[in-house]
């Protein structure tokens, strides 16, 4: 039992996802990546294995330094 946030599969998740997650839909969009993202899930498209890996870094380090999210 969890004792903290919303439970998983719950109603309530996937909209208050949608709403903390605004703003790497911003972040995203100010960068120039092409992406897709509904609620917690998200797709980010690159040309290149080298690329992916460079955005995967630098997306880890905004959610977990600006959004306080951990990846």
């Amino acid at each position: 039992k969890s004792e903290k946030g919303t439970p998983q599969g719950g109603p309530l998740s996937p909209i208050l996802a949608n709403i903390y997650l605004n703003e790497l839909d911003k972040e995203l969009t100010r960068r120039g990546n092409h992406f897709v993202r509904y609620a917690d899930d998200c797709n980010i498209y690159v040309k290149s294995q080298r690329a992916g890996e460079r955005v995967m870094r630098s997306i880890t380090q905004f959610l977990e330094k600006r959004l306080k999210v951990k990846v």
